[in-house]
């Protein structure tokens, strides 16, 4: 559990509040269990009434009033100077005492992992069969299973891009999830598939194939047999769905669905929603013509 002295102990709070909270998360989100969230903008307020797992959140002085009123007598108001600046420092400490920063890392006796390679001491786990190449850097919280290949100067389990802004200046936030690489699944040189945040884990499915220069960022999930060409970037919690093919230069946008079968032309730009089987080009990626069957042709010749 997460209390007030965990926060106090964190960020050196002091005040009469009193919670105790299963995790942390943003005020509007609801993963089924009793949150610590925060608020620095009453446009959220309105989300954050409507959540039942909000058992806390952080506000400033200016939002008290209306935290207090809007949210009830169920939800405990937690007043601080800086919400994002308390909320995420307490995330960081939470995080870097997770089991991912301290368990051993476990390599198969049958996995080849080349001198020239780096694999973090901790938090890893290499599966029978696979192929770890020069250069290649597989940082905890990597999980990579059996028979995967990750080439030479690909990176698995770096820090993702989340960093924030706050009062006391740029706050970069641990990331704690999982970067799992599934069976059979070959990551191209030079790939860097980031961690997990706040709870999604970053997921790349069994028998993939990707290309060199491929980033696939934070909580995104790709699913078995897809297949990501040079240049692609995938951003922050995008679903990718099975046996996808997503061309070169290809950019998904943060959260975005790609349903299974469908085709990405290269150098799209994917905005929206993919539907399952769907072919999309452009910038914005629209749902590629089917070109018009053309009449034969009748060549003159001289008898």
């Amino acid at each position: 559990m997460i209390t007030q002295a965990d926060l106090s102990r964190a960020t050196g709070w002091h005040g009469d509040a009193e919670f105790s909270v299963s995790a942390l998360d943003l005020a509007g989100n609801n993963p089924g269990s009793a949150i610590l969230g925060f608020l620095d903008d009453g446009r959220f307020l309105a989300g954050a009434a409507r959540n039942p797992a909000l058992s806390a959140v952080l506000v400033t002085e200016q939002l008290e009033a209306d935290a207090r009123r809007r949210l009830g007598a169920d939800t405990t108001i937690v007043v601080v100077d800086d919400p994002p600046w308390h909320f995420y420092t307490l995330h960081n400490e939470i995080a870097l005492a997770g089991p991912l920063e301290n368990e051993p890392t476990v390599i198969h006796p049958d996995a080849v992992i080349h001198p020239g390679a780096f694999v973090d001491d901790v938090g890893v786990h290499v599966g029978a069969g696979a192929v770890v190449e020069p250069n290649a850097t597989v940082l905890r919280s990597a999980r990579i299973g059996e028979g995967a290949v990750l080439r030479a100067g690909s990176v698995v389990g770096t820090p993702g891009f989340e960093h924030k802004r706050t009062s006391r200046g740029v706050l970069s936030v641990t990331h704690d999830g999982e970067t799992r690489i599934g069976a059979g699944t070959e990551v191209g040189s030079l790939t860097t598939i980031a961690r997990g945040f706040a709870r999604p884990h970053t997921v790349l499915g069994a028998v993939c194939r990707t290309d060199s220069n491929v980033m696939i960022a934070h909580g995104s999930h790709v699913g078995d047999r897809v297949f990501v060409a040079g240049g692609t970037v995938i951003s922050g919690s995008t679903d990718i769905g099975d046996d996808v093919w997503i061309g070169p230069g290809v950019t998904l946008i943060d959260r975005v669905k790609v349903g299974a079968g469908a085709r990405v032309a290269i150098g799209s730009v994917v905005f929206t929603k993919v539907a399952a089987s769907a072919r999309v080009a452009g910038n914005p990626a629209r749902a590629a013509r089917t070109p018009r069957p053309q009449p034969p042709t009748t060549e003159n010749t001289d008898d």
